[in-house]
């Protein structure tokens, strides 16, 4: 395929900094589909957990205290199972105490267009879906971090 001059190519879409994250749609346990369009226009934090990682479930309360902080201020926070099924996602959920919304990665297909290696690993993406932070774990300055975030982009 050539490009002409008047064309652009569409920049590769990423998860690292400074790239378009990757798009996805995912299924919440009730069913309903969120994907990366529904955070059009807001910043967002990606969760990458698993059922049975003891990090995730130290860092979900850090993440708890984030959503109900900057969910009211636009931010959405969505956390992005890996591989396990219905039952033992919903057991994770409650096991962990998250009041934040989970989608199944259910064949990890997302995951991978992530890169993700190790859970938890959390991501930050500004209002334009550019990823501005990716880590293994919650930074310790993620409230200036997302303020800035949510001022500008």
């Amino acid at each position: 395929m050539t490009v002409t001059p008047n064309e652009q190519a569409a920049p590769a879409r990423e998860a690292k900094v400074g790239s378009l994250a990757p798009e996805f749609e995912l299924a919440k346990l009730d069913g309903a589909k969120i994907s990366s369009a529904d955070f059009a226009g807001k910043p967002a934090v990606l969760v990458f957990w698993t059922a049975w990682c003891p990090s995730c479930k130290e860092e979900a309360p850090h993440i708890n205290r984030l959503a109900a902080e900057y969910q009211s201020k636009g931010v959405r926070v969505l956390g992005i199972n890996i591989g396990e099924g219905a039952a033992r996602v919903g057991e994770g959920i409650k096991d962990f105490g998250i009041e934040y919304d989970v989608v199944r990665d259910a064949d990890a297909q997302v995951a991978k267009t992530y890169k993700v290696v190790g859970t938890p690993t959390v991501v930050f993406l500004d209002k334009k879906g550019v990823v501005r932070f990716f880590g293994n774990e919650l930074p310790k300055d993620y409230a200036a971090r997302l303020d800035t975030l949510n001022a500008g982009s």
